[in-house]
């Protein structure tokens, strides 16, 4: 026999959207009480996660995988890894038969019988209201939907105050956002080779690099001439203006996607927006940069929520490049694998897009020779775990950089940095006239005395000999050919 024993709550943290890319995230304050979750021991078999279970917290499961907790540093963490879709003339029941269908369940203590999420359709109404949903007089349909997808969190509670779990569904918004008539208002359309192709809303052209482009008139890398066109509604063939609202394409920059947005004004003064995409890239391989990292990092996406994923590629890698981009908090992701360019477009492994654009160089450089092994460090003074060698050459910027008070040359295309004194030195002067040697006890063959006033370029630090005393590495100095002056000779 089923038992209703816990209060599940459903709370909506709604993204409101200024543009279609763009959006920020605005919490709806609102803590709805949306019923039971039924029991699953009796007559319907125990849930039981297949991971490790938490020992400390409660916690819901999806697939029998336990989902994480949210924390400040993570607040995503508790996303369920996949979505629900909603659009306007939905039902209020679909969307409940899709949540409860998600078959999540949730444990009070690490020894509790799983508890299914079975909610009502009057729950589902209050929240998604909450969310930005605009249902009909009777909450039984959907009339109208936010612009931009945004998550619902489930609460579930058990039989004390501190046994309480929550995990965040994504909810993506398809279709037009209201029923609203728009059959006034100006189309804008493409064409292929003078061929009709619809709506050029969410399109996405690809383009040869280094090409010429002009938003409303230009060739794809096929070489077929793309045309693009406003007129004044769908019943009315008469041309309307059309300009580019936004269009910071550059083709220059290989690998690059940008957002192209047009405005056409009819002469009724309506207005029509229409957005598409343009790729600079090619059906080949493209190679990934890591643009100073160590490794290049890849996500899955769910809904609105990007989560880390395992894989890893490295600088250099290929990846074949979906033809679709994601920007979530302002950052652009492309879908990618290793297979082809179709099995791209059906993944859910993304990078940064950033990850697909090649680094500019760095001008001006200059290549020394490393005089004393010296440490890697990034821009902010902290060791990297990897080391410059001694007489290896090294390609730099040769501009001092201070970093905490002590001054570095940034190496050439990475973000790193090496000391200064390791690569072109200190000049010293002799306060003594001194010897050259080859080790404690030898002299360097073919070298004389040094003379007081003398300035010599040293390089790192004071060295201690297996004689106890403290010499510099001198300008000279090689594997071959080794030059040390003691540190006492020096003022």
């Amino acid at each position: 026999m089923r038992k209703n024993t816990r209060i599940v709550s459903m709370a909506a943290a709604a993204l409101l959207a200024v543009a279609p890319v763009a959006a920020s995230a605005v919490p709806v304050n609102a803590a709805i009480s949306l019923g039971t979750v039924t029991n699953t021991t009796g007559t319907t078999s125990t849930t039981t996660a297949t991971t490790a279970k938490p020992t400390d917290r409660s916690y819901f499961t999806y697939g029998n995988q336990v989902i994480d907790a949210a924390s400040t540093t993570d607040k995503t963490a508790n996303v369920v890894p996949t979505t629900i879709s909603i659009k306007a003339k939905d039902t209020v029941a679909s969307v409940t038969t899709a949540i409860n269908d998600l078959g999540l369940v949730f444990f009070s203590t690490n020894n509790a019988s799983g508890e299914k999420v079975n909610l009502k359709d009057s729950e589902v109404a209050a929240i998604l209201k909450n969310a930005g949903v605009t249902l009909d007089k009777d909450n039984k349909n959907i009339t109208a939907v936010p612009t931009s997808d945004f998550n619902l969190t489930l609460t579930g509670t058990g039989s004390t105050s501190t046994q309480t779990a929550t995990v965040q569904i994504p909810v993506v918004v398809s279709g037009s956002s209201s029923t609203t008539d728009t059959t006034q208002n100006p189309v804008i359309n493409w064409s292929l080779n003078g061929q009709s192709k619809g709506s050029v809303n969410g399109q996405i052209f690809q383009v040869a690099v280094g090409s010429q482009f002009n938003p409303t008139n230009f060739v794809n890398s096929n070489g077929e001439p793309v045309i693009i066109s406003a007129v004044q509604n769908s019943n009315n063939n008469t041309a309307a203006s059309l300009e580019a609202t936004s269009n910071p394409v550059n083709t220059s920059e290989a690998g690059r996607y940008y957002n192209v947005t047009l405005t056409a004004t009819g002469l009724t003064g309506k207005k029509t927006t229409a957005t598409y995409t343009v790729l600079i890239t090619s059906s080949h391989k493209q190679a990934l940069y890591a643009n100073g990292a160590s490794s290049i990092a890849t996500y899955h996406i769910y809904g609105i929520n990007v989560r880390p994923a395992s894989t890893t590629f490295k600088d250099g890698d290929t990846v074949y490049v979906a033809d679709q981009t994601r920007t979530l908090n302002n950052v652009s992701y492309s879908q990618v694998s290793t297979k082809s360019k179709s099995d791209a477009n059906s993944s859910n492994i993304w990078v940064k897009t950033s990850s697909l654009v090649k680094p500019a160089g760095d001008t001006n450089t200059k290549t020394l020779p490393v005089m004393v092994d010296s440490r890697a460090y990034d821009k902010n003074g902290n060791y990297l775990g990897h080391m410059y060698y001694a007489y290896n050459d090294i390609e730099i910027v040769p501009t001092v950089v201070t970093i905490n008070g002590k001054t570095y040359y940034k190496v050439a295309n990475k973000d790193e940095y090496v000391r200064v004194t390791n690569i072109t030195g200190n000049q010293r002067t002799l306060k003594h006239n001194a010897y050259i040697y080859w080790s404690s006890y030898r002299r360097t063959p073919g070298t004389g005395k040094m003379y007081r006033g003398q300035t010599v370029t040293t390089y790192g630090g004071q060295m201690r000999f297996k004689n106890g005393k403290k010499y510099y590495r001198i300008e000279g100095c090689r594997n071959n050919n080794k030059r040390y002056i003691k540190a006492v000779n020096f003022y």
